[in-house]
């Protein structure tokens, strides 16, 4: 590759575009991700670019590097929980990265660049580089108008919590939904969501046996921790799940922690969204 690139340029242009690449992706996904995450994305964006100053490498390992420096910049710029999470950030980040490409040709094409290089998968438009920020700018606005439009996914709201038994407890996570309506349909008492797989570990003895006899058997054993089956309505569907009346539910931290009783932990046999929270909590009244 013949040419002069100049490094400090390649870098500073890259950061910004990954900066707002980023910031369009966390806007698509909802998944929050603090300022310094992003910066710190945006560098490794940068950094990425030096790919095209590298000689020219055999098609497999071309691949397994832009695919590489994707995965790590998404690592760095997302506080991901989850396979699934990462995944659907990842999904995103490259999704754009694409129609951002679709951009710049279309800029070719008008006769807006020349001199194109390419070497390691990597792309060289001898164009502005005000030209490559404002079309980074221009389709950020764009993802913007269309979240506005149409509404976007909003970051999920937690808090801790810490749930008291009869017999121990448990604390962790928490999401806060507005929406949750379960209730025990013979006392109306207000129910919250727990995550079986999740803190099973740190249930009581004689409250995991009894679930655990039940979600692997279908078998409520008598004379072993009283279970009620309370409907639910989740993503299979309405269900039955087996749930426990607890002496205290206390949500936040310190002086301002909300503190129920009169309160049933329902079970579900899976995790909980993407893992990053153990149960589902109504919100203050």
């Amino acid at each position: 590759m013949r040419g002069i690139v100049y490094v400090d340029i390649l870098f500073f242009i890259n950061a910004i575009i990954g900066y707002f690449l980023l910031r369009a992706a966390m806007r698509l996904s909802g998944v929050a991700a603090p300022d310094w995450r992003i910066f710190l994305g945006a560098a490794a964006a940068g950094f990425s670019s030096f790919l095209l100053l590298l000689p020219p490498l055999p098609a497999w390992l071309m691949w397994g590097a832009k695919l590489g420096s994707a995965v790590l910049i998404v690592f760095i710029g997302f506080p991901v929980h989850s396979v699934r999470g990462f995944l659907k950030c990842s999904f995103w980040y490259i999704l754009l990265n694409l129609t951002f490409s679709g951009v710049v040709l279309a800029a070719v094409y008008s006769g807006a660049a020349k001199n194109v290089r390419t070497n390691n998968l990597a792309v060289y438009f001898n164009i502005s580089p005000l030209l490559l920020i404002g079309c980074i700018t221009g389709m950020y606005l764009t993802v913007q108008l269309c979240a506005w439009a149409f509404g976007r996914p909003r970051p999920t709201k937690t808090t801790s919590f810490a749930v008291r038994f009869e017999e121990g407890g448990v604390q962790g996570t928490a999401l806060v939904d507005t929406g949750l309506s379960v209730r025990d349909p013979i006392t109306g008492a207000p129910a919250f969501l727990l995550s079986f797989p999740a803190v099973r570990e740190a249930l009581p003895p004689g409250l995991l046996h009894t679930l655990s006899l039940y979600f692997d058997d279908g078998v409520i054993e008598a004379g072993g921790v009283p279970l009620r089956l309370i409907p639910a309505q989740t993503a299979v569907g309405t269900r039955a799940l087996p749930a426990v009346r607890v002496r205290e539910l206390r949500v936040g931290d310190g002086g301002a922690a909300a503190r129920y009783d009169q309160m049933c932990a329902v079970f579900t046999p899976e995790r909980l969204a993407d893992g990053s929270f153990c149960a589902i909590v109504p919100a203050e009244e």
